[in-house]
C-alpha cells in the first residue's frame, strides 16, 4: 500500500520540488509496503516533469507525487521545472538516466514539429479544457466583437489554435495571439486591463481567478465578476486540456518505462488528494514559496481545477477517449500503473462535488 506523507513532510517537499531545486526521494529504504508491486528500475532514475507555465495549483498533485514513499522506495527522484524564457517549448535531452515527461495539451504538441515527431501522450490529465475567454467589462461582449484584435493566452504555442478556431466560427475575423514576454513567472494581467489586449484566453483554475481579483487601476479594489466579461465561444467540447507525454524512444527502455509507471502511480495519489482534500492541497502549493496568491483564493483555483478532472467515470488519466489526429497515444505505461495501483485509491472520484469555497474578493 502506499503511506501518504504528513502534510507537514509535504509543506517541506513542495518547497524543493515547486522551486524547482534538487529532485527529491530516493533514499527511502524501500519495503514490501512502500514498492507498488514489483515496480522497481534497475538503476536509480531521475524524472523531471516540464510544466507549461508558471506554477499554479497543478503543481500541489505534483509535489503531492515527489512526496510517494512508492517512488522514493523505488530508487527514482522527482522534480519539476517550469519554461525559461528563450527555451524550446519542449527540451529534449537525451540521457540514460533522467526521464524526461512533458505537460502539454495536444495542439501544443502538435504545433512543435520536434515534439510531434519525438512525443507520445501517455496519460490524459483533463477530461475537458478549462480554458475559459474574458474581457474587461467594459470591452467585447461577444465573440464578434473581437474581430481585428490581439489576445493574451495563458500557456505556450498551439494553445492558441482551438481558440483561433473557435472565434472564427463566431464571426471573429483577423484575430491576433500573443504569450506573455516570460511564462515562468505568475501572469500579470495588468495588459488586459490597460487596454494592450482586447482579451485574454485564460485557465479558469488560475488565470479566471487572476482577472477577477485584478486590483482596479480606477477603484483600487478587485474587479470581481462583474467587471469582466466571460465571452461565449460555443461549444468547446473539442478543445482539449493538458495531458502527460513522454518521448516514444524511452518508451522502449525498461527502467523508463518503470519510472513512468510510478510517476502515474504517484499523480493519480496526488490527484486523488487534491480532490478529497481541497484547503490542504492548495496549503502544500502556498507553503512551497512560488505563488502570488494565497488561502481561499487558492482552495477556489482546486476546486476549478478538479472539476475538469473529476468525477473521472473511466478513471482518472484514462487514455480511451483520446481522438486526436497527428499524435501518439501509448496505453501501456497507464496499464502498468493501474495494475500496481494501491487498491485505496480512487480513481473514479464518483461523488466529487466542488467544495463550495468562494473566491474571496474583499
Amino acid at each position: 500500500m502506499t503511506k501518504r506523507p504528513s502534510i507537514v513532510s509535504l509543506l517541506t517537499i513542495a518547497l524543493i520540488a515547486v522551486a524547482c531545486r534538487p529532485p527529491i526521494g530516493g533514499s527511502v529504504e524501500p519495503s514490501a509496503s512502500s514498492i507498488a508491486g514489483d515496480l522497481r528500475p534497475s538503476k536509480e532514475i531521475a524524472v523531471t516533469v516540464h510544466l507549461p507555465g508558471a506554477p499554479d495549483v497543478l503543481t500541489a498533485p505534483l509535489a503531492y507525487a515527489a512526496a510517494s514513499e512508492t517512488i522514493a522506495a523505488a530508487g527514482i527522484t522527482f522534480n519539476q521545472v517550469a519554461p525559461t524564457v528563450g527555451e524550446a517549448a519542449f527540451p529534449l535531452i537525451p540521457s540514460k538516466t533522467r526521464l524526461q515527461l512533458y505537460m502539454a495539451t495536444p495542439d501544443a504538441v502538435a504545433a512543435s514539429t520536434t515534439a510531434r515527431e519525438s512525443l507520445v501522450m501517455i496519460a490524459n490529465l483533463q477530461q475537458k479544457t478549462s480554458m475559459v475567454l474574458v474581457a474587461p467589462a467594459s470591452g467585447a461582449a461577444t465573440a464578434a466583437d473581437l474581430s481585428g484584435s490581439t489576445i493574451l493566452v495563458q500557456g505556450i504555442i498551439g494553445d492558441e489554435v482551438p481558440l483561433l478556431a473557435l472565434l472564427a466560427r463566431e464571426g471573429a475575423e483577423n484575430v491576433t495571439a500573443e504569450f506573455p514576454a516570460d511564462s515562468s513567472l505568475p501572469l500579470d494581467l495588468t495588459p488586459l486591463f490597460d487596454g494592450t489586449y482586447a482579451a485574454a484566453f485564460l485557465t479558469q483554475y488560475d488565470g479566471l481567478a487572476r482577472a477577477q481579483e485584478f486590483i482596479s487601476l480606477e477603484s483600487g479594489l478587485p474587479v470581481g465578476p462583474d467587471g469582466i466579461n466571460v465571452i461565449d465561444v460555443g461549444d468547446t467540447s473539442g478543445v482539449h486540456g493538458l495531458a502527460l507525454w513522454m518521448e516514444k524512444k524511452a518508451t522502449e527502455d525498461e527502467d523508463f518505462s518503470i519510472a513512468a509507471a510510478l510517476t502515474l502511480i504517484g499523480l493519480t495519489d496526488g490527484l486523488a488528494f487534491c480532490r478529497d482534500q481541497p484547503s490542504e492541497c492548495a496549503a502544500v502549493f502556498e507553503q512551497g514559496g512560488e505563488t502570488d496568491r494565497f488561502g481561499d483564493s487558492l482552495a477556489w483555483s482546486v476546486d476549478q481545477f478538479n472539476a475538469s478532472i473529476w468525477p473521472a467515470p473511466q478513471g482518472v488519466l484514462d487514455l480511451s477517449a483520446v481522438d486526436v489526429s497527428g499524435i501518439a497515444v501509448n496505453t501501456t505505461i497507464l496499464e502498468r500503473a493501474i495494475a500496481n495501483l494501491p487498491a485505496e485509491i480512487d480513481r473514479i472520484g464518483e461523488s466529487w462535488a466542488p467544495s463550495g469555497i468562494a473566491l474571496p474578493l474583499e
